[in-house]
C-alpha cells in the first residue's frame, strides 16, 4: 500500500508546482470516502494481516475552498450460533465508531492536497458468549464506551476534478469506560469488573480511500 503512494508521488512530482489543483477550484463541494483497504489487500491475498486497523468504512466532507468539514463512521454487526454436543455457543460482536472535526487544505500542484486537522471522536464496543445448555445459560460479556479525539493529517493524490484517493493518519486519545461480566465462579451471581482510564490510539497512513466529489 506503501509502495502505490510512493509510486504516485514520483510520477506526479515533476508538475507539482506548475498547475493549478483540480480539487480546490470550486467554492465548495461535497466528498464521499469509501475505504477499499480490505478490498485490495483481500486482492492481494494479504488478508490486511499487519495493516493498523482503521475502523472508518465512509467519510464525508463538505468542502469549500481549502476548508472542510469532515465525518466518519464505521463499526461490525457480527452474530454467529455455534451448535455443539452439550449445546448451541452464540457469539456476538458489535462495534460503533463516530467521529466529526474540520480540517485544512493546502495544495500541492494539480495532483496533490494536504491536509491537516482535528477530530472529535466516540466508540462503542460490545462482545459477548453465550452458550445455552441444561440447566443453566452462561454469557461471558464486556462492553466499552469512549469518548475523545485528537489531530489528524492526511493526502489526496487527484486522479480527475472529481475523483481522488486519500490516506491519512491520526493520533486520538480515548477516555474510556468499561464493564466485563465473567459467571465462572457463580452463573447465578456473575462477577462484574468496571474499569475507566485513557486509550491513546494512533493509526498510520496505511488505509485507502477513494473520493467521489459532486
Amino acid at each position: 500500500m506503501r509502495a502505490l503512494f510512493t509510486l504516485l508521488f514520483f510520477c506526479g512530482a515533476s508538475s507539482l508546482f506548475s498547475q493549478e489543483s483540480l480539487w480546490l477550484g470550486e467554492a465548495s463541494g461535497r466528498e464521499l470516502g469509501l475505504n477499499i483497504t480490505a478490498t485490495l489487500a483481500g486482492f492481494f491475498n494479504n488478508g490486511g494481516q499487519g495493516l493498523p486497523a482503521d475502523p472508518y468504512l465512509f467519510s464525508l466532507k463538505f468542502s469549500r475552498a481549502n476548508r472542510a468539514l469532515r465525518l466518519g463512521i464505521g463499526g461490525r454487526f457480527q452474530r454467529r450460533t455455534e451448535f455443539l454436543s452439550i449445546g448451541e455457543r452464540t457469539v456476538i460482536n458489535q462495534q460503533l465508531e463516530l467521529r466529526g472535526g474540520y480540517e485544512w487544505r493546502q495544495s500541492f500542484g494539480a495532483r496533490f492536497t494536504l491536509f491537516w486537522g482535528v477530530d472529535l471522536a466516540g466508540r462503542y464496543r460490545n462482545e459477548s458468549v453465550r452458550l445455552s445448555s441444561f440447566p443453566n445459560d452462561i454469557t461471558v460479556s464486556s462492553r466499552e464506551l469512549g469518548l475523545g479525539g485528537g489531530p489528524c493529517l492526511g493526502m489526496l493524490f487527484h486522479l480527475s476534478p472529481r475523483v481522488s484517493l486519500s490516506t491519512e493518519s491520526y493520533l486520538y486519545a480515548y477516555y474510556v469506560s468499561g464493564r466485563e461480566e465473567d459467571p465462572a465462579s457463580d452463573p447465578f451471581q456473575p462477577t462484574i469488573i468496571r474499569s475507566e482510564g485513557v486509550d491513546i490510539s494512533p493509526v498510520l497512513p496505511s488505509s485507502l480511500y477513494v473520493i467521489f466529489k459532486f
